[in-house]
């Protein structure tokens, strides 16, 4: 069964630190700054030893109640870490690692475009879209994830077709993650 809320008594932690307050250790990742708050956990914008830049995901033991759905959680993203990169409307899970001392996973992900413009602009340079490649200066306050969040408080309605659009792109994606017996939770 589900627990009613991941949360413990007294509400969400955030991660391991407080906002403003030093980022988890990920092996050969620095991580930048907090760029999401989810139910489960923080994602953290991140730059790998060779340049690259993803997004981490920390999930905290401390934002459950219970060892169980912690467990469960962690269970769950390495299944799907292989399943994550065999279609394409889901997000790629890169690399899944856990910090027992600390007490907490994480997963390394490929990180969503910048909603900022078409090319991609840090600290006066600009490379066409691809955040797989060393970018050669980058400023996390300019980083904003596109999402469909970002786009409906930019734009306001997004349009009937692109609606459409999205909402078939996300069925496939979960007929896909069930047809490997995967359910997303949220």
């Amino acid at each position: 069964a589900q627990p009613s809320t991941p949360f413990p008594p007294g509400g969400p932690r955030l991660g391991d630190t407080a906002p403003g307050g030093p980022p988890p250790s990920v092996p050969d990742y620095e991580l930048l700054d907090r760029i999401g708050i989810g139910a489960y956990g923080d994602v953290w914008l991140a730059r790998g030893t060779l340049g690259t830049y993803r997004a981490i995901k920390i999930v905290s033991r401390r934002s459950f109640e219970h060892d169980q759905p912690f467990e469960r959680e962690f269970k769950g993203i390495q299944r799907f870490e292989p399943i994550s990169l065999t279609h394409e409307s889901q997000v790629k899970i890169l690399h899944v690692g856990r910090n027992e001392d600390a007490g907490y996973f994480y997963y390394v992900m490929e990180l969503a475009d910048n909603a900022g413009s078409e090319k991609e602009k840090w600290g006066g340079w600009e490379k066409e879209k691809s955040l797989s490649i060393p970018l050669p200066i980058f400023s996390s306050a300019g980083y904003v994830p596109h999402t469909l969040k970002h786009e409906v408080q930019t734009r306001g309605r997004v349009p009937v077709e692109e609606c459409v659009r999205i909402g078939l792109a996300l069925t496939t994606a979960l007929a896909h993650l069930h047809e490997h017996g995967l359910i997303h939770r949220d």
